[in-house]
C-alpha cells in the first residue's frame, strides 16, 4: 500500500462493528477515495474494504476492544495513510453533517 501524497490533516479511524450508521460513513467516505481506516472484529466486515482498494484505505482485523490491538491497528493506519485523528465507533462520533444526514434518511 502506498503512503498518500495530497494534503490531508487527519485520518478516521472506523470502527464497524458497532453501528449500521458508522458503517454508511465508512462506505460513503470508501466510494469517494477519502482516505479512511477501517477495523472489525469480523474479517467478512472488511472484505468490501479491501475489494477495490485504490490505496486510500487501510482495513484491518482487530478487537478495538482491546487496548493492544487498538494501538497496533492506529500504528499501523499512521504508517500507511496519516495521523489518526478520530475513532468513530457509533452514530454520536459521526461529524455532525454526516449524523444529522443520517438521522434525516432514518425518518
Amino acid at each position: 500500500m502506498r503512503k498518500l501524497t495530497r494534503t490531508q490533516t487527519t485520518v478516521p479511524l472506523i470502527v464497524l462493528d458497532d453501528d449500521p450508521a458508522v458503517a454508511d460513513h465508512a462506505r460513503a467516505l470508501f466510494a469517494q477515495n477519502v482516505p479512511v481506516a477501517v477495523v472489525s472484529s469480523q474479517y467478512s466486515t472488511v472484505v468490501p474494504f479491501m475489494l477495490g482498494n485504490n490505496g486510500y484505505t487501510v482495513a484491518l482485523v482487530a478487537d478495538v476492544d482491546d487496548p493492544d490491538q487498538l494501538a497496533e491497528a492506529i500504528v499501523i493506519v499512521e504508517r500507511r495513510l496519516g495521523r489518526v485523528g478520530s475513532v468513530v465507533r457509533y452514530a454520536a462520533d459521526l461529524p455532525a453533517v454526516t449524523a444529522r444526514r443520517s438521522a434525516v434518511s432514518a425518518a
